[in-house]
């Protein structure tokens, strides 16, 4: 019987919501989670295949130091010599003077004409005086230069002049007269010339190019007798001049044949340049009467055209170097040299050329 009455109780006491008393324990401490590695923390989406590691594995890492790049040291240095391209047989690199003597006869082709008209007078002429025979002269040409090793070559500055006259007697109009003719050439070229080389033994080639500046004047002058040409036509002065400077292009091969270990060689050499310049030309005459001052009355008439004056020189000989001493060498042989153009006045009847041939010595040193 009291089985049965406390089970109600017991039910009845649950239902109410008593509970037993509660007892407190210490709570433990969580534990913190392991660090995820940068492989688990991102997802490999080919896990099959190999993954190279991250390099580097952080952007706030300094990276390690990489070595400094340094280029192989070159083979040599440039402008060097080189016995290969600097043989003995071939003048040195350096500092080198040239210095040539040509003998040479020039002549002109002077056809210089023009209207010339006396101021004061009706009296109106065609003047033209011949050239007469030029004396032989000494042409100089000077050239200074440094030549490079191991084959680049030379620059060069040449300087070559001349002058002549002449003197004869022509026909005037009246009677024979005195003729009296002059000419004065001047050169300068400024060049870059190659080293000698060739693919034959014993043959050498050597080419250049560069820059000319010219000037060539040449005049003639006819004077007859007073008296007669007082009683004749009455002109007894008449003179022609012609100028031309002029600057161009120029350029040049010379070939070369040596024999062995002798020193002596044979060679051919040509050059040629066009220039583009200026003529000035005049034309004079003096008469018989009297002007109203006292003095003769003159006629003058003058030109001026501009020109292209083409110019070719040739030169071939011989040359010797002595084989144990490579810093000079030697030449000699024949010249020729030739100006088309250079009275030419396309306006008027006017032509001109000039041209010159001979001997030339020339000798080379190198220091």
């Amino acid at each position: 019987m009291e089985r049965v009455c406390c089970r109600p109780l017991l039910l009845a006491a649950v239902l109410l919501g008593i509970a037993p008393p509660r007892t407190f324990a210490q709570t433990p401490a969580p534990t913190p989670p392991a660090p995820a590695s940068s492989e688990s923390a991102q997802a490999d989406p080919l896990p099959e295949l190999p993954r190279p590691p991250d390099a580097p594995r952080s952007l706030f890492r300094q990276p390690a130091p990489t070595p400094s790049y340094a280029c192989d040291p070159l083979p040599g240095a440039y402008f060097e010599p080189d016995s290969r391209l600097d043989p003995p047989s071939l003048p040195p690199p350096g500092w080198f003077a040239d210095v040539e003597l040509g003998v040479v006869a020039p002549h002109i082709k002077n056809r210089l004409a023009d209207m010339v008209r006396i101021p004061g007078s009706s009296m109106s002429d065609t003047v033209h005086v011949p050239g007469a025979e030029l004396d032989w002269t000494v042409a100089p040409r000077v050239e200074v230069g440094y030549r490079l090793p191991t084959g680049f070559g030379e620059f060069a500055v040449a300087y070559r002049f001349f002058g002549t006259d002449g003197s004869g007697v022509t026909t005037g109009s009246d009677s024979a007269a005195l003729l009296k003719s002059r000419l004065s050439v001047n050169i300068v070229d400024m060049d870059y010339a190659s080293r000698q080389f060739t693919y034959f033994p014993n043959w050498g080639m050597k080419w250049r190019f560069g820059l000319r500046w010219a000037d060539a004047f040449f005049d003639s002058r006819a004077d007859e007798p007073f008296a007669a040409a007082a009683a004749g036509s009455g002109v007894f002065e008449t003179r022609t001049s012609n100028n031309f400077w002029g600057l161009g292009p120029h350029g040049g091969l010379e070939l070369a044949r040596r024999f062995d270990s002798s020193g002596l060689a044979l060679i051919g050499r040509i050059d040629g340049a066009t220039l583009l310049g200026r003529i000035r030309q005049n034309f004079f005459e003096a008469s018989t009467a009297p002007a109203p001052s006292g003095q003769r009355l003159t006629g003058n008439t003058r030109q001026t055209v501009d020109q292209n004056v083409p110019i070719i020189d040739a030169f071939i000989g011989v040359s010797w170097q002595p084989p144990r001493y490579q810093y000079a060498h030697i030449a000699a042989g024949y010249q020729f040299e030739y100006w088309w153009n250079v009275g030419r006045n396309s306006d008027t009847m006017s032509r001109g050329d000039v041209g010159n041939q001979g001997i030339l010595l020339g000798a080379e040193f190198n220091y």
